[in-house]
Parts: structure tokens; C-alpha cells; sequence
């Protein structure tokens, strides 16, 4: 096995000016970190300014009559408002417990023609740039098609192309997100180090999800307007003082008596505190908000139990199941088809020790047992089948030296098999051998 590290295993090549691999030249660590300076995508975009004013319904619809629009699609508005919405701390939870049961989910390279596992070829991925690409492809469930590409061929970093600059149906990444020149990335040089994760027309779920962030947010801030008008009750006063000072005195006391509770008021003067005897705010407003907050984890995770108070064990572990059997099954395909038809030819084509007709990248669906549930099996197995000493102690963690020896049975003693006359009586338990 080879023990040298990870990237000094790798076999360093150039490109040529139509982007295909040279042989290797030295100083070749140098000329490739020179790709993502001078040579990548990402690097000739500029950046441009992002609408985070107030989220509104009427930008929601712009959004999406502009992404749709047969002649020219652009997704800067929506990709601008998808940038705004995201922070909700229900949307983020949800999120990142989906992509947290991909993300987390064991995986090996096996050989297509025997199924054996690679340990050498598997520890290639198991490596902080495989889990940074994995979690950038997921996020294509939520906001669309994702564009990543190739920037340090040696380290295999890959980084997001601006979404909002990003034209899929025509394989364009437009170098201003309105303007008009843009990199074809699908040919020349660009196409060996371009993955793509999602259809060319897929918009992600937060295309249909924006209406409820929106209202959701509407709802947030009217409810703090609301608690800023009547969450403190009216104070009033009432005096017969008509001089301009003694009003201001009386002013500058109420204000005081907002903050400390306590005034001096001329003689004649009384004060009133009114409480506001208005609607519910709680149930306007906490109750729209939990609503959405159910529509926002449904189509995301599949159910509201596994980030929200459930009153019934059994049916979270019925949404468990949905997320995990179900959700992350589809999510766990999706990648293991990007890596198996994308990745691993841009990594045999840039020299890395995989090959896309021999690897496979697979998922282990196995379910995990507890050790005495294991030991039991095992123990019933051993009754009917010959197992490994070796696979038991390496299975179990525990040192075995040997087989143990079986004891001798001892001898009869004289007389033990004589059959005995039998008793007679001797009560209820006489009548059961």
C-alpha cells in the first residue's frame, strides 16, 4: 500500500491552450495554481452589486418572469432573492439537516468487476475538498442548477460558478449578470473541468418556498411594528397647568417615568396608565409563522417532527424514516451519479489514480447493529458454521490466543446407570418426570 500523502500520489500534467492534458513538466505545482489565477471562470467574473432590500412578493414574480423568459433566461433576480431569504434560521435548520444525512453517510470506491472495496482509492475522497464538493452539489436541491469548476487541478478544489451569472440553457456564464459577453463552459478549455449538479431548468425548491419566506418575514416584521405601538402601555396625564414650562416639565417627567417609574408633577396634575385591551397579537401573528414554518419543512425534509416539537415519538420516527430511507436515498443517487459520470473522469483526466471503467463510487446502505446484537448472531452462527478466529477477534475488538479446550467428561460413577425402583407417593410433583 501506498503510505506517501495524498497530493504528493498524484501525477502532476499540464494543459494546452484547448485544455488537454500535457506531459509533466517540472515546477508543474507552480503552473497549475497558475490555472485558478489567470485561467478559470470564476476569476474573470465581476462582482456586481446584490438587491437585499425588503424581500416583496411583486420581486418574486419579477424573479421568475425573468428566469423564464424563452428568449433571454437570467437569474440574477432570483439567485439575488434566494441570497436574501436563505437566512432564516426554520429554512437553514432544515437545510442543513438534509444535506447533513448525505453529507455524513459512509461511502467507498469498489471495483465495478468484483465489488471489492478500495481502501487506497477510497481514502482519495475521504479528504476536507470531497467534502466541500458534495456540499456545494447538494445545494442545487435548493437553489437550482449549481456550476462547479475545477480551480487547483493538484488539490482538487473546486469552486461554485455565481449562480446568478449562469445561463444553463445555453451553456453560458455571462461575465456581467446583465451584460452580454459571457464564457461558453461547456467547450474549449472549460469543458474538462466543469461539473454540473441539476437539470438545465431546475430552479431548486426554494422557487416554490420564496412565497412562504416572504411572508413569513412580512409577518416577523409586522409583529415587531405591533409589539413597538402597544407592546408598553399608554401613559396620559392630565393637568390644569396652561404655562408652557410646567407643560414641558410634565413632558420631560413622563418620558422619565417610562424609564424609572417614578416622577415630580406640578400640584394638579394626574397620570394614567392604560393597558391596551386590543386582539391577540400572539395568535395573528405566532400562529401564521408556525404555519409556514410546517409548508417550509414538508417539501424539504418531509415531514415537521424532526426540527419541531412533536408530541408523539412514533410519528418522528416515521419522519426519520422519510428523511433517510426516502429523501437522503435520492439525494445519496444523485451524487453517487455526478461522481461516477463527472468527477472521476476530470480526475483520471488530470492524473489522479482512479479509473471511471474499474471505480465506482457507492454509498454503504448497510444498518448498524449493537454489539450484543451482533455477538448474539454471531454466537447462534458458530453453533452451525465454522467462523474465522481472526474475523471474531477483529469484529469484536478482543485478543483471542486459541480455541479453549473442551473438558473431559468425567466417568460414570459405579452404579449410576442401575435403574432406581420407583418411589411411590411423594406428592402433586410424583406425577411429572
Amino acid at each position: 500500500m501506498n503510505n506517501k500523502p495524498f497530493k504528493d500520489r498524484l501525477n502532476p500534467i499540464l494543459i494546452d491552450k484547448w485544455g488537454n492534458p500535457m506531459a509533466a513538466l517540472p515546477n508543474v505545482q507552480q503552473n497549475a495554481r497558475k490555472l485558478s489565477a489567470d485561467k478559470t471562470i470564476v476569476a474573470k467574473i465581476i462582482g456586481e452589486f446584490k438587491d437585499r432590500q425588503r424581500a416583496e412578493i411583486k420581486k418574486w414574480q419579477q424573479a421568475m418572469a425573468a428566469i423564464r423568459n424563452p428568449d433571454d433566461p437570467r437569474a440574477y433576480l432570483l439567485q439575488d432573492l434566494y441570497d436574501n431569504l436563505e437566512s432564516d434560521g426554520h429554512f437553514i435548520s432544515e437545510r442543513e439537516l438534509r444535506k447533513a444525512a448525505t453529507l455524513c453517510a459512509e461511502f467507498s470506491i469498489i471495483d465495478r468487476s468484483t465489488g471489492a472495496v478500495n481502501n487506497e482509492k477510497t481514502d482519495l475522497f475521504r479528504e476536507e475538498w470531497f467534502y466541500s464538493l458534495r456540499a456545494d452539489l447538494l445545494d442545487c436541491i435548493f437553489k437550482g442548477v449549481t456550476i462547479l469548476e475545477l480551480t487547483n487541478p493538484l488539490s482538487l478544489d473546486f469552486e461554485v460558478v455565481p449562480r446568478r451569472n449562469v445561463q444553463a440553457d445555453t451553456g453560458r456564464v455571462f461575465l456581467e449578470a446583465s451584460g452580454s459577453k459571457y464564457i461558453d463552459y461547456r467547450s474549449g478549455l472549460y469543458a474538462g473541468r466543469i461539473i454540473q449538479a441539476g437539470k438545465n431548468d431546475s430552479l431548486g425548491l426554494m422557487a416554490d418556498l420564496c412565497g412562504q419566506l416572504i411572508w413569513k418575514r412580512n409577518a416577523q416584521q409586522s409583529w415587531a411594528e405591533y409589539t413597538e405601538k402597544y407592546g408598553q402601555p399608554l401613559i396620559t396625564a392630565t393637568t390644569n397647568k396652561i404655562s408652557d414650562s410646567d407643560i414641558q416639565h410634565i413632558q420631560d417627567m413622563l418620558d422619565t417615568l417610562g424609564e424609572a417609574a417614578r416622577a415630580v408633577l406640578p400640584e394638579g396634575t394626574t397620570i394614567k396608565i392604560e393597558q391596551f385591551t386590543g386582539g391577540d397579537s400572539y395568535k395573528v401573528y405566532d400562529m401564521q409563522i408556525e404555519r409556514i414554518n410546517t409548508e417550509i419543512s414538508k417539501p424539504m425534509i418531509g415531514g415537521t417532527m424532526l426540527t419541531s416539537d412533536g408530541s408523539s415519538r412514533s410519528q418522528s420516527e416515521v419522519h426519520e424514516r422519510n428523511l433517510n430511507e426516502k429523501i437522503a436515498a435520492r439525494d445519496k443517487l444523485m451524487i453517487e451519479y455526478i461522481v461516477n459520470g463527472q468527477l472521476i473522469p476530470i480526475m483520471q483526466r488530470w492524473g489522479h489514480a482512479v479509473n471511471p471503467d474499474t471505480d465506482k463510487f457507492v454509498h454503504n446502505d448497510t444498518f448498524e447493529l449493537s454489539v450484543e446484537a451482533h455477538w448474539q448472531i454471531v454466537s447462534d452462527a458458530i453453533s452451525y458454521f465454522d467462523v474465522p478466529v481472526e474475523w471474531i477477534s477483529k469484529t469484536f475488538n478482543m485478543p483471542i490466543t486459541g480455541l479453549k479446550k473442551q473438558a473431559a467428561p468425567n466417568p460414570p460413577e459405579p452404579g449410576a446407570n442401575e435403574k432406581k425402583p420407583k418411589a411411590h407417593g411423594g406428592g402433586f410433583s410424583a406425577n411429572f418426570r
